[in-house]
């Protein structure tokens, strides 16, 4: 894969430094990365990858509240800009390439990302490169491990709050949608059942920690469409399986400890069992040998567990994230821009400025 610096005339000569933002949804982040055009597909350093969450906002609404949230990344877009050049320590002259997520996502949030972003390219006349949220997922887990040409083509399993999508990914620029949630996200389903029971926002960490000290066998609940003949998945029948299962024991706050324990680490396995049922299927089907799990869920411990036995199992590569790169950040956004700026570059200031917002961007 080869880009090439213009705009203000890569003064790094072969080397490319990356500017990139993400504020699809609650989280603002801006991350510089470095890559050398001599270095193939690898050679993606990480300068920086600041991200100003905003847990403490939307927690005591039980979620996201989406004018909250790009309220919020007025406040922080700047300052996160400031302290990813610092740390990365370099100047916005120094930048030869902008990534900016544009959708999907909340509409008023990745404005205010991309909007910096094209005032950047505006100005300095830089490269602006509009990326794919899900698109940065997908990819997320080669910033941990490098990534080669043998590795199509891959099926990737993104999980968060807003996804639950199961791609083949055959090349950068050839994804396609292999399967997804037809109602509610893997995290979206941790984030009712820890709101129901009284434990707050965001679920997913909250259900993790405590499910490791229930028993995974206590309740059998059900996985919906795992015979469904296709790649689709629920998670809704799941969730009213789990609340008719609190409410029949007395409803949330009659319950003792220790069983909702237990509650928790029966939904996280049968979570966890329908992700890899499903991923498994689509393995077979498309006789993929590699598989990537990354998004916000990813981080979930027991899932981490499943997949890893799965892959070994099979004979299969199962690749993750690192934790800390499996929730919303630039970083991701910035690596997907490198190939993307090969795949399709934009070369002229108009071009950068017509760059749109899509809430609803579909792969």
């Amino acid at each position: 894969m080869e880009e090439s610096g213009s705009g203000n005339g890569n003064r790094n000569g072969s080397k490319i430094i990356n500017l990139a933002f993400e504020s699809s949804c609650d989280d603002f982040s801006c991350a510089v990365l470095l890559k050398d055009e001599k270095s193939g597909i690898g050679g993606v350093k990480i300068l920086s990858n600041i991200i100003y969450s905003q847990n403490y906002v939307h927690g005591i609404y039980g979620g996201v509240v989406p004018e909250l949230a790009s309220r919020n990344h007025i406040k922080a877009a700047l300052p996160a800009l400031r302290v990813a050049l610092s740390e990365a320590g370099i100047t916005l002259n120094d930048v030869n390439l902008i990534s900016a997520t544009a959708g999907p996502g909340l509409a008023g949030s990745l404005l205010i990302g991309l909007m910096e972003a094209k005032t950047i390219s505006f100005v300095l006349n830089i490269p602006l490169v509009p990326v794919n949220h899900i698109e940065g997922h997908i990819f997320s887990p080669f910033l941990d491990t490098v990534e080669t040409p043998d590795i199509f083509p891959f099926i990737a399993l993104v999980i968060s709050g807003g996804h639950t999508h199961l791609y083949l990914v055959k090349s950068h620029s050839d994804i396609r949608l292999a399967g997804r949630t037809k109602d509610d996200a893997c995290g979206e389903l941790f984030d009712k059942v820890s709101n129901y029971l009284g434990f707050g926002y965001p679920g997913g960490r909250i259900i993790d920690e405590l499910a490791e000290r229930g028993n995974k066998e206590a309740f059998d609940f059900p996985l919906p469409m795992i015979r469904s003949g296709n790649l689709d998945m629920s998670f809704s029948g799941l969730k009213t399986s789990v609340i008719s299962t609190v409410n029949k024991l007395g409803g949330p706050g009659k319950i003792e400890e220790t069983v909702i324990y237990d509650i928790f680490a029966s939904l996280r396995e049968a979570a966890a069992a329908l992700l890899y049922k499903k991923t498994s299927q689509a393995c077979a089907l498309y006789g993929a040998k590699t598989v990537t799990v990354s998004g916000g869920v990813s981080a979930n411990s027991r899932i981490r567990k499943v997949f890893n036995d799965f892959g070994k199992k099979n004979n299969l590569r199962i690749i993750f994230p690192s934790v800390k790169l499996s929730t919303d950040n630039a970083a991701m956004i910035g690596y997907a821009g490198f190939f993307k700026r090969s795949i399709n570059p934009a070369e002229d200031r108009d071009e950068f400025l017509n760059i749109n917002a899509d809430a609803s961007w579909e792969l």
